[in-house]
Protein backbone atom coordinates (compact mmCIF):
# COMPACT_ATOMS: atom_id res chain seq x y z
CA UNK A 1 0.00 0.00 0.00
CA UNK A 2 1.39 3.40 -0.97
CA UNK A 3 2.14 5.58 2.04
CA UNK A 4 0.50 8.99 2.19
CA UNK A 5 2.53 12.18 2.09
CA UNK A 6 0.84 13.31 5.31
CA UNK A 7 1.91 10.10 7.07
CA UNK A 8 5.51 10.53 5.97
CA UNK A 9 5.50 14.13 7.26
CA UNK A 10 3.96 13.10 10.58
CA UNK A 11 0.75 15.03 9.88
CA UNK A 12 -2.77 13.83 10.62
CA UNK A 13 -5.35 15.33 8.27
CA UNK A 14 -8.77 16.42 9.54
CA UNK A 15 -11.63 18.45 8.09
CA UNK A 16 -13.89 21.18 9.38
CA UNK A 17 -16.70 22.57 7.29
CA UNK A 18 -17.99 26.15 7.10
CA UNK A 19 -21.62 26.54 5.95
CA UNK A 20 -22.49 28.75 2.99
CA UNK A 21 -26.09 29.94 3.37
CA UNK A 22 -28.60 31.13 0.76
CA UNK A 23 -30.50 34.19 1.96
CA UNK A 24 -33.38 33.67 -0.45
CA UNK A 25 -33.76 29.91 0.08
CA UNK A 26 -33.26 30.19 3.86
CA UNK A 27 -31.03 27.14 3.97
CA UNK A 28 -27.44 25.97 3.74
CA UNK A 29 -26.47 25.24 0.14
CA UNK A 30 -22.74 24.62 0.51
CA UNK A 31 -19.93 23.69 2.88
CA UNK A 32 -16.37 24.93 2.53
CA UNK A 33 -13.81 22.28 3.45
CA UNK A 34 -11.11 23.62 5.79
CA UNK A 35 -7.94 21.71 6.68
CA UNK A 36 -7.54 20.84 10.35
CA UNK A 37 -4.18 19.16 10.86
CA UNK A 38 -2.24 17.89 13.86
CA UNK A 39 1.38 16.86 14.36
CA UNK A 40 2.52 14.88 17.41
CA UNK A 41 -0.95 15.36 18.86
CA UNK A 42 -0.78 19.17 18.64
CA UNK A 43 -2.93 21.40 16.37
CA UNK A 44 -1.13 22.65 13.29
CA UNK A 45 -2.11 25.73 11.30
CA UNK A 46 -2.88 24.94 7.63
CA UNK A 47 0.02 27.06 6.39
CA UNK A 48 2.39 25.32 8.79
CA UNK A 49 1.13 21.94 7.58
CA UNK A 50 1.82 22.86 3.96
CA UNK A 51 5.24 24.25 4.95
CA UNK A 52 6.25 20.80 6.19
CA UNK A 53 5.61 19.28 2.79
CA UNK A 54 8.46 19.42 0.25
CA UNK A 55 7.58 21.55 -2.75
CA UNK A 56 7.95 18.53 -5.03
CA UNK A 57 5.21 16.75 -3.08
CA UNK A 58 2.87 19.73 -2.61
CA UNK A 59 0.49 18.70 -5.36
CA UNK A 60 0.13 15.16 -3.97
CA UNK A 61 -0.60 16.62 -0.53
CA UNK A 62 -3.27 18.86 -2.08
CA UNK A 63 -4.90 15.75 -3.53
CA UNK A 64 -4.88 14.07 -0.11
CA UNK A 65 -6.58 17.05 1.47
CA UNK A 66 -9.17 17.25 -1.32
CA UNK A 67 -9.88 13.52 -0.94
CA UNK A 68 -10.31 13.87 2.82
CA UNK A 69 -12.74 16.77 2.42
CA UNK A 70 -14.79 15.06 -0.31
CA UNK A 71 -15.00 11.79 1.63
CA UNK A 72 -16.14 13.44 4.85
CA UNK A 73 -18.44 15.92 3.10
CA UNK A 74 -20.81 13.43 1.50
CA UNK A 75 -22.38 12.09 4.72
CA UNK A 76 -22.76 15.68 6.02
CA UNK A 77 -24.49 17.21 2.99
CA UNK A 78 -28.05 18.33 3.72
CA UNK A 79 -29.56 17.44 0.39
CA UNK A 80 -28.00 18.77 -2.83
CA UNK A 81 -25.17 20.89 -1.36
CA UNK A 82 -21.91 22.10 -2.90
CA UNK A 83 -18.49 21.29 -1.50
CA UNK A 84 -16.20 24.32 -1.76
CA UNK A 85 -12.50 23.42 -2.00
CA UNK A 86 -9.58 25.83 -1.89
CA UNK A 87 -7.18 25.30 -4.78
CA UNK A 88 -3.43 25.76 -4.31
CA UNK A 89 -2.63 27.66 -7.48
CA UNK A 90 1.05 26.72 -7.37
CA UNK A 91 0.15 23.07 -7.98
CA UNK A 92 -2.48 23.75 -10.64
CA UNK A 93 -0.42 25.27 -13.44
CA UNK A 94 -0.06 22.19 -15.66
CA UNK A 95 -2.83 20.37 -17.55
CA UNK A 96 -1.78 17.03 -16.05
CA UNK A 97 -2.18 18.43 -12.52
CA UNK A 98 -5.70 19.65 -13.28
CA UNK A 99 -6.56 16.25 -14.75
CA UNK A 100 -5.15 14.47 -11.69
CA UNK A 101 -7.27 16.62 -9.37
CA UNK A 102 -10.38 15.80 -11.38
CA UNK A 103 -9.63 12.07 -11.34
CA UNK A 104 -8.90 12.11 -7.60
CA UNK A 105 -12.20 13.78 -6.74
CA UNK A 106 -14.20 11.57 -9.08
CA UNK A 107 -12.67 8.51 -7.41
CA UNK A 108 -14.41 9.49 -4.15
CA UNK A 109 -17.78 9.10 -5.90
CA UNK A 110 -18.68 12.77 -5.66
CA UNK A 111 -20.59 14.43 -8.51
CA UNK A 112 -18.30 17.04 -10.16
CA UNK A 113 -21.22 19.49 -10.29
CA UNK A 114 -21.28 19.30 -6.48
CA UNK A 115 -17.70 20.60 -6.24
CA UNK A 116 -16.76 24.29 -6.34
CA UNK A 117 -13.05 24.98 -6.74
CA UNK A 118 -12.01 28.26 -5.10
CA UNK A 119 -9.11 30.26 -6.51
CA UNK A 120 -7.79 33.57 -5.15
CA UNK A 121 -8.57 36.50 -7.41
CA UNK A 122 -5.02 37.89 -7.43
CA UNK A 123 -3.70 34.50 -8.62
CA UNK A 124 -5.66 34.87 -11.87
CA UNK A 125 -3.52 37.88 -12.72
CA UNK A 126 -0.23 36.12 -11.98
CA UNK A 127 -0.42 33.21 -14.39
CA UNK A 128 -2.67 32.74 -17.41
CA UNK A 129 -2.01 28.96 -17.25
CA UNK A 130 -4.19 28.84 -14.16
CA UNK A 131 -7.20 30.05 -16.15
CA UNK A 132 -6.53 27.35 -18.73
CA UNK A 133 -6.40 24.67 -15.99
CA UNK A 134 -9.61 25.89 -14.39
CA UNK A 135 -11.33 26.06 -17.77
CA UNK A 136 -10.42 22.40 -18.27
CA UNK A 137 -11.93 21.52 -14.90
CA UNK A 138 -15.08 23.48 -15.74
CA UNK A 139 -15.46 21.46 -18.93
CA UNK A 140 -15.26 18.32 -16.76
CA UNK A 141 -18.28 19.55 -14.81
CA UNK A 142 -16.64 21.21 -11.80
CA UNK A 143 -17.70 24.71 -10.74
CA UNK A 144 -15.36 27.62 -9.98
CA UNK A 145 -15.43 30.42 -7.41
CA UNK A 146 -13.15 33.46 -7.43
CA UNK A 147 -12.16 34.10 -3.80
CA UNK A 148 -11.23 37.32 -1.98
CA UNK A 149 -12.68 39.67 -4.60
CA UNK A 150 -12.02 43.26 -3.58
CA UNK A 151 -8.58 42.71 -1.99
CA UNK A 152 -6.15 44.89 -3.92
CA UNK A 153 -6.65 45.65 -7.63
CA UNK A 154 -9.54 43.73 -9.15
CA UNK A 155 -9.28 42.48 -12.72
CA UNK A 156 -12.70 42.21 -14.31
CA UNK A 157 -11.18 41.01 -17.59
CA UNK A 158 -9.93 37.85 -15.91
CA UNK A 159 -13.28 37.22 -14.25
CA UNK A 160 -15.11 37.62 -17.55
CA UNK A 161 -12.60 35.32 -19.26
CA UNK A 162 -12.92 32.59 -16.61
CA UNK A 163 -16.71 33.01 -16.22
CA UNK A 164 -16.85 31.61 -12.66
CA UNK A 165 -20.12 30.42 -11.21
CA UNK A 166 -19.42 32.28 -7.93
CA UNK A 167 -17.49 35.34 -6.79
CA UNK A 168 -16.69 35.57 -3.07
CA UNK A 169 -16.51 39.15 -1.80
CA UNK A 170 -13.76 39.67 0.76
CA UNK A 171 -14.79 40.67 4.27
CA UNK A 172 -12.94 43.99 3.95
CA UNK A 173 -15.63 45.20 1.53
CA UNK A 174 -18.20 44.51 4.23
CA UNK A 175 -16.11 46.24 6.91
CA UNK A 176 -15.78 49.31 4.72
CA UNK A 177 -19.49 49.34 3.89
CA UNK A 178 -20.36 49.42 7.60
CA UNK A 179 -18.59 52.78 8.08
CA UNK A 180 -18.52 54.46 4.66
CA UNK A 181 -21.76 55.20 2.78
CA UNK A 182 -19.96 55.35 -0.56
CA UNK A 183 -18.58 51.83 -0.16
CA UNK A 184 -22.04 50.73 0.97
CA UNK A 185 -23.49 52.03 -2.29
CA UNK A 186 -20.60 50.54 -4.24
CA UNK A 187 -21.19 47.11 -2.69
CA UNK A 188 -24.72 47.08 -4.07
CA UNK A 189 -23.45 47.97 -7.55
CA UNK A 190 -20.65 45.41 -7.43
CA UNK A 191 -23.22 42.70 -6.76
CA UNK A 192 -25.14 43.78 -9.87
CA UNK A 193 -21.90 43.85 -11.86
CA UNK A 194 -21.11 40.25 -10.89
CA UNK A 195 -24.66 39.22 -11.73
CA UNK A 196 -24.24 40.81 -15.16
CA UNK A 197 -21.09 38.68 -15.62
CA UNK A 198 -23.11 35.54 -14.86
CA UNK A 199 -21.80 34.86 -11.34
CA UNK A 200 -23.60 34.50 -8.02
CA UNK A 201 -22.15 36.50 -5.13
CA UNK A 202 -21.05 35.06 -1.80
CA UNK A 203 -20.37 37.62 0.93
CA UNK A 204 -17.66 36.40 3.30
CA UNK A 205 -16.93 37.66 6.79
CA UNK A 206 -20.54 37.99 7.98
CA UNK A 207 -19.87 38.22 11.72
CA UNK A 208 -22.40 40.64 13.23
CA UNK A 209 -26.06 41.63 12.96
CA UNK A 210 -24.96 44.73 11.05
CA UNK A 211 -23.06 42.55 8.59
CA UNK A 212 -26.18 40.49 7.91
CA UNK A 213 -28.24 43.62 7.24
CA UNK A 214 -25.56 44.99 4.88
CA UNK A 215 -25.44 41.67 3.04
CA UNK A 216 -29.23 41.64 2.70
CA UNK A 217 -29.27 45.24 1.47
CA UNK A 218 -26.50 44.59 -1.07
CA UNK A 219 -28.55 41.95 -2.85
CA UNK A 220 -25.85 39.27 -2.55
CA UNK A 221 -26.98 35.69 -2.98
CA UNK A 222 -25.11 33.68 -0.35
CA UNK A 223 -23.35 34.49 2.93
CA UNK A 224 -20.59 32.89 4.96
CA UNK A 225 -19.22 33.87 8.34
CA UNK A 226 -19.28 33.36 12.08
CA UNK A 227 -22.73 34.93 12.48
CA UNK A 228 -24.58 32.24 10.48
CA UNK A 229 -22.30 29.44 11.70
CA UNK A 230 -18.72 28.74 12.73
CA UNK A 231 -16.57 26.11 11.03
CA UNK A 232 -16.82 22.74 12.75
CA UNK A 233 -16.45 19.06 12.11
CA UNK A 234 -20.24 18.92 12.36
CA UNK A 235 -21.38 22.54 11.77
CA UNK A 236 -24.72 24.02 12.84
CA UNK A 237 -27.67 22.89 10.79
CA UNK A 238 -30.42 25.07 9.37
CA UNK A 239 -32.75 24.69 12.34
CA UNK A 240 -30.14 26.70 14.25
CA UNK A 241 -28.94 29.06 11.49
CA UNK A 242 -32.25 30.12 9.93
CA UNK A 243 -33.82 31.73 13.05
CA UNK A 244 -30.73 33.96 13.36
CA UNK A 245 -31.07 35.17 9.78
CA UNK A 246 -34.87 35.48 9.87
CA UNK A 247 -34.61 37.97 12.73
CA UNK A 248 -32.46 40.20 10.54
CA UNK A 249 -34.88 39.80 7.60
CA UNK A 250 -37.67 41.08 9.85
CA UNK A 251 -35.57 44.06 10.93
CA UNK A 252 -34.76 44.94 7.33
CA UNK A 253 -38.42 44.67 6.28
CA UNK A 254 -39.44 47.11 9.02
CA UNK A 255 -36.69 49.49 7.91
CA UNK A 256 -37.71 49.20 4.25
CA UNK A 257 -41.35 49.80 5.13
CA UNK A 258 -40.43 53.02 6.92
CA UNK A 259 -38.24 54.04 3.98
CA UNK A 260 -41.12 53.44 1.55
CA UNK A 261 -43.44 55.56 3.68
CA UNK A 262 -40.89 58.39 3.64
CA UNK A 263 -40.40 58.01 -0.10
CA UNK A 264 -44.15 58.13 -0.76
CA UNK A 265 -44.37 61.31 1.32
CA UNK A 266 -41.43 62.82 -0.55
CA UNK A 267 -42.98 61.93 -3.88
CA UNK A 268 -46.29 63.47 -2.90
CA UNK A 269 -44.59 66.71 -1.90
CA UNK A 270 -42.57 66.62 -5.12
CA UNK A 271 -45.69 66.02 -7.18
CA UNK A 272 -47.32 69.10 -5.66
CA UNK A 273 -44.21 71.14 -6.45
CA UNK A 274 -44.05 69.79 -10.01
CA UNK A 275 -47.70 70.67 -10.58
CA UNK A 276 -47.16 74.23 -9.33
CA UNK A 277 -44.09 74.68 -11.53
CA UNK A 278 -45.77 73.06 -14.55
CA UNK A 279 -48.81 75.34 -14.32
CA UNK A 280 -46.55 78.36 -14.13
CA UNK A 281 -44.57 77.24 -17.17
CA UNK A 282 -47.76 76.60 -19.15
CA UNK A 283 -48.77 80.16 -18.28
CA UNK A 284 -45.45 81.33 -19.79
CA UNK A 285 -43.96 82.29 -16.44
CA UNK A 286 -40.15 82.63 -16.75
CA UNK A 287 -38.40 79.43 -15.69
CA UNK A 288 -36.47 81.17 -12.88
CA UNK A 289 -39.76 82.19 -11.28
CA UNK A 290 -41.73 79.01 -12.10
CA UNK A 291 -39.04 76.76 -10.61
CA UNK A 292 -39.24 78.21 -7.09
CA UNK A 293 -41.60 75.49 -5.75
CA UNK A 294 -39.19 72.79 -6.95
CA UNK A 295 -36.13 74.52 -5.53
CA UNK A 296 -37.84 74.94 -2.16
CA UNK A 297 -38.17 71.16 -1.71
CA UNK A 298 -36.08 69.63 1.09
CA UNK A 299 -32.62 68.58 -0.16
CA UNK A 300 -33.21 70.10 -3.61
CA UNK A 301 -29.94 70.66 -5.49
CA UNK A 302 -31.04 72.05 -8.84
CA UNK A 303 -33.70 71.88 -11.54
CA UNK A 304 -33.51 72.05 -15.32
CA UNK A 305 -35.68 71.75 -18.42
CA UNK A 306 -35.22 69.44 -21.42
CA UNK A 307 -36.81 69.48 -24.86
CA UNK A 308 -38.47 66.46 -26.49
CA UNK A 309 -35.08 65.13 -27.66
CA UNK A 310 -33.45 65.34 -24.24
CA UNK A 311 -31.44 68.50 -24.94
CA UNK A 312 -31.18 70.91 -22.02
CA UNK A 313 -32.84 74.28 -22.50
CA UNK A 314 -30.84 76.99 -20.76
CA UNK A 315 -28.77 76.59 -17.61
CA UNK A 316 -29.30 74.73 -14.36
CA UNK A 317 -31.19 76.58 -11.65
CA UNK A 318 -29.46 76.00 -8.31
CA UNK A 319 -31.24 75.41 -5.02
CA UNK A 320 -32.16 78.21 -2.68
CA UNK A 321 -29.29 80.08 -0.98
CA UNK A 322 -27.69 78.29 1.97
CA UNK A 323 -28.02 74.78 0.53
CA UNK A 324 -25.13 74.71 -1.93
CA UNK A 325 -22.30 72.21 -1.43
CA UNK A 326 -19.43 73.57 0.59
CA UNK A 327 -15.89 73.66 -0.75
CA UNK A 328 -14.41 74.24 -4.17
CA UNK A 329 -16.39 73.11 -7.24
CA UNK A 330 -14.37 70.01 -8.20
CA UNK A 331 -16.35 69.52 -11.37
CA UNK A 332 -16.31 73.17 -12.45
CA UNK A 333 -15.54 72.37 -16.13
CA UNK A 334 -18.82 70.42 -16.24
CA UNK A 335 -20.94 73.00 -14.42
CA UNK A 336 -22.40 74.64 -17.54
CA UNK A 337 -24.85 72.09 -18.94
CA UNK A 338 -26.64 74.39 -21.39
CA UNK A 339 -27.32 72.37 -24.53
CA UNK A 340 -26.24 69.08 -22.95
CA UNK A 341 -28.06 65.98 -24.20
CA UNK A 342 -29.54 63.74 -21.48
CA UNK A 343 -31.64 61.56 -23.79
CA UNK A 344 -29.92 58.33 -22.62
CA UNK A 345 -30.72 58.97 -18.97
CA UNK A 346 -33.44 56.82 -17.42
CA UNK A 347 -35.17 59.88 -15.95
CA UNK A 348 -35.70 61.30 -19.46
CA UNK A 349 -36.78 58.04 -21.07
CA UNK A 350 -39.27 57.14 -18.33
CA UNK A 351 -40.75 60.64 -18.39
CA UNK A 352 -41.40 60.74 -22.16
CA UNK A 353 -42.85 57.21 -22.04
CA UNK A 354 -45.43 58.29 -19.44
CA UNK A 355 -46.22 62.01 -19.72
CA UNK A 356 -47.64 63.51 -16.55
CA UNK A 357 -46.26 60.72 -14.34
CA UNK A 358 -43.60 61.62 -11.79
CA UNK A 359 -40.49 59.41 -11.97
CA UNK A 360 -37.66 59.02 -9.43
CA UNK A 361 -34.31 57.68 -10.63
CA UNK A 362 -31.89 55.43 -8.79
CA UNK A 363 -29.11 57.28 -6.88
CA UNK A 364 -26.13 58.23 -9.06
CA UNK A 365 -23.15 60.60 -9.01
CA UNK A 366 -24.01 63.99 -10.40
CA UNK A 367 -21.76 65.14 -13.26
CA UNK A 368 -21.88 68.73 -12.09
CA UNK A 369 -20.70 68.33 -8.48
CA UNK A 370 -19.43 65.70 -6.05
CA UNK A 371 -22.80 64.72 -4.61
CA UNK A 372 -24.89 61.59 -5.03
CA UNK A 373 -28.40 62.48 -6.12
CA UNK A 374 -31.66 61.18 -7.49
CA UNK A 375 -33.48 62.93 -10.31
CA UNK A 376 -37.23 63.54 -10.30
CA UNK A 377 -38.72 64.05 -13.74
CA UNK A 378 -42.07 64.59 -15.43
CA UNK A 379 -43.01 65.19 -19.08
CA UNK A 380 -45.29 68.19 -19.60
CA UNK A 381 -46.50 70.26 -22.55
CA UNK A 382 -45.39 73.87 -22.86
CA UNK A 383 -46.75 75.79 -25.86
CA UNK A 384 -48.01 72.47 -27.29
CA UNK A 385 -44.49 70.99 -27.30
CA UNK A 386 -43.31 68.15 -25.06
CA UNK A 387 -40.75 69.11 -22.41
CA UNK A 388 -39.26 67.20 -19.48
CA UNK A 389 -39.02 69.02 -16.18
CA UNK A 390 -36.25 67.67 -13.93
CA UNK A 391 -35.09 68.26 -10.36
CA UNK A 392 -31.99 66.78 -8.71
CA UNK A 393 -32.46 65.86 -5.05
CA UNK A 394 -29.73 64.88 -2.61
CA UNK A 395 -29.90 61.10 -2.18
CA UNK A 396 -30.14 59.64 1.35
CA UNK A 397 -26.42 58.73 1.29
CA UNK A 398 -25.28 61.86 -0.52
CA UNK A 399 -22.71 64.30 0.86
CA UNK A 400 -23.44 67.94 1.34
Amino acid sequence: MTSLISDAAGITIGSHFHPIYSLAHRRTVGLEGLLRATADGQPLEPLDAFARIPSTERHRFDLEVATAHATRFQPLAQGPNWLFLNVDTASMLRPDQAARLADTLLATGIDPQSVVLEVLEHALELDIQLIAALTTLKKAGFLVAVDDFGVGPSNLDRICELAPEFVKFDKHLLRGASTQPRIRNLLHRLVHLMHDSGALVIQEGVETETDVLLALESGCDLIQGYYPARPAEHPDRDDVITPRIDARWDELMVRDLLKRKITRRQLELARQSFVQTAISLIQNTPFDEAAKPLLSMPDAIRCFLLDSEGRQIGRNLDSLPGRKAAGKPKFAPLADTTGAVWSRRAYFQHAVDQPGVLYMSEPYLSMTDTRSCVTLSMAIEINEALHVLCADILSPHGTR
